[in-house]
């Protein structure tokens, strides 16, 4: 067939009629990033009626979304939260609806979380604008928080299993809450939560979801798994807790993350923090393996190397990608923002990528610094899902 030819079959080809397998199959081809599938959905009504309405196919695509480099969500306004993409270096022109100006205590799957003075939780999508409402995850007392905003602060991090959309019966969200950051933990059903034991009651940094587990890690390099043991049991969880390491004697100046490999592996990031007074920055970082093996002690073993990947640290459920499959994205590095609880003048300044090759810093490119009296920027995964919620969970 000549090439004329060819090009007038593919010019006067019915492409919004295409049967449906066919289209099934496009769709299983394509691979990350999300503007992939966005696009793809623009196509026609047909196309997007594929992604939308095929709910298996939606979480097949969910999930291969849940791995890709995640968007800068800045606050643009009060209630106006706009998407800055690192790797392209550019602000989206999307305005998205939060409406909350404080500070957000979690980024999951596309959910963001917030609290209020009642300790209350409330996990918003932005993208969908689905809503999930939580009950108090503390009792505040009467003039506990002396400050307007201090009740932001009170939870420190709120991380969920699974992503709603894909498994709305069967996930969990823990909260890292209160001076010792303790843990507590609630499923769909659950009026009200669970907490744990406080193992070693050291202050918790940073938790994940892991093969069935949460793990955390506490400012003194302990580590401890919490495992939900009745799923399908009771609407009142149960636990078991083990201390995987023990803190150690002292504790340094470096925050702690935990982070799942995109080999899945489990990795401690320390993050090295020098103040002057009001202000606070990144000096160093350092990246330690979680080593497990049967019958034998677990122990922490530094790698300067994390290969193909690139970490992606802050308020948000801590994460890694495999930068080769992202054009631009930086291999053996770790993309950070500003999580501290303290706004300085300038804003939230102490963001940007390090190079664990060479050991330096660089800025986001173009981003201007944020306003001091609105919330730090934070990582965030888009969710391809229909602008609606499609099955909101009830507490």
């Amino acid at each position: 067939m000549a090439v004329s030819e060819k090009q007038n079959l593919l010019k006067h080809a019915d492409w919004a009629n295409l049967p449906k397998n066919i289209i099934d199959s496009i769709i299983e081809k394509s691979v990350p990033p999300l503007s992939q599938f966005i696009r793809f959905g623009s196509v026609c009504k047909a196309w997007h009626a594929a992604i939308t309405e095929n709910r298996s196919l939606r979480s097949k695509i969910l999930k291969r979304c849940h791995h890709q480099v995640p968007f800068l969500m800045i606050t643009k306004s009060q209630e106006k939260r706009g998407l800055y993409n690192i790797i392209e270096k550019k602000l989206h022109g999307v305005e998205l609806s939060v409406p909350y100006k404080r500070r957000c205590c979690g980024s999951s799957y596309g959910w963001i979380a917030t609290v209020d003075w009642t300790l209350a939780i409330k996990l918003i999508n932005p993208f969908t604008r689905g809503i999930i409402d939580l009950p108090s995850v503390d009792t505040p007392v009467v003039n506990k928080f002396t400050k307007e905003d201090e009740h932001e602060f009170h939870v420190k991090k709120v991380i969920l299993s699974d992503d709603p959309y894909v498994n709305p019966d069967n996930f969990m969200v823990l909260a890292l809450f209160g001076a010792s950051s303790s843990i507590a933990i609630i499923r769909p059903g659950e009026k009200t939560w669970t907490y744990t034991s406080n193992l070693e009651t050291i202050a918790k940094d940073d938790a994940i979801f892991h093969k069935g587990k949460f793990y955390a890690v506490d400012f003194r390099l302990g580590i401890i798994s919490v495992q939900v043991t009745n799923m399908n049991g009771s609407l009142v969880s149960a636990f078991d807790e083990k201390i995987i390491i023990p803190p150690e004697e002292e504790g340094d100046n470096a925050f702690k993350y935990i982070v799942e490999s995109s080999d899945g592996e489990l990795l401690i990031v320390q993050r090295f923090i020098s103040t002057y007074g009001p202000y606070r920055w990144t000096t160093n970082f350092k990246v330690l393996k979680l080593r497990q093996h049967a019958n034998h002690v677990a122990r922490l073993v530094e790698v300067r190397n994390i290969g193909d990947d690139a970490l992606f640290l802050g308020d948000n459920c801590s994460m890694s990608v495999a930068a080769s499959r992202f054009p631009e994205c930086r291999p053996n590095s770790i993309y950070f923002t500003d999580d501290t609880i303290l706004y300085t003048l300038e804003g939230s300044i102490d963001m940007g990528i390090f190079s664990l090759e060479t050991g330096c810093f660089q800025p986001f490119d173009d981003m201007d610094p944020s306003h001091s009296d609105m919330p730090p920027p934070f990582f965030i995964l888009p969710t391809l899902v229909e602008n609606r919620v499609t099955h909101p969970c009830q507490y």
